[in-house]
């Protein structure tokens, strides 16, 4: 499959969303009261939305872009800060007026974490790597050529749910007895 750069941005672009999440997380904090229960329910319906973008959307639709940063994971690949910027924007002023400031806490706690780790998955000699070793090990067998598993960059809770986590260790197996 040929590479494509529609997804290629500047660093500026790539880093952004490093400084934005946390001032949306202030701001959250500050225009309501914050409910543990709720950002619990967020931070979990972040993974699952990251599992299904992911898998369905970064896995179909939008293959050939997504494999860009299987063959070069260093490059600054992905969707734009000032998309994701945006959509949190409207997603905040959405939650404040429907008393849902906390879920949105929670998603975007969550989707730091995965900016976060998969940042640090793909370089290991950060000093967070001995951290998500494990993880990281999940996600290199993802990016495989072949391997369709392992979509949950944060976590595998998904992948456990809808059968699509699969360890190192079974498919070297299988790969032995073929």
């Amino acid at each position: 499959m040929a590479a494509s750069n529609k997804w290629l941005m500047s660093s500026a672009a790539y880093y952004l969303d490093f400084f934005t999440v946390p001032l949306f997380v202030v701001l959250a904090l500050c225009i309501a009261p914050f409910h543990l229960g709720q950002a619990l329910a967020g931070l979990l319906a972040w993974s699952l939305v990251e599992y299904l973008v992911h898998r369905f959307l970064f896995h179909s639709l939008y293959r050939r872009e997504h494999w860009t940063h299987h063959l070069d994971v260093l490059a600054f690949i992905g969707i734009s800060s000032w998309k994701t910027s945006s959509a949190y924007a409207g997603l905040l002023v959405l939650a404040w007026l429907t008393g849902l400031t906390s879920v949105f806490i929670g998603v975007i706690v969550g989707y730091f974490f995965y900016i976060s780790l998969h940042y640090v998955m793909h370089r290991p000699e950060h000093w967070a790597y001995r951290f998500v070793s494990g993880l990281a090990t999940n996600h290199d067998l993802h990016h495989r050529k072949g391997i369709e598993k392992n979509f949950g960059v944060s976590s595998p809770l998904w992948d456990h749910v809808f059968g699509t986590y699969v360890r190192v260790q079974a498919l070297n197996t299988v790969e032995e007895n073929t």
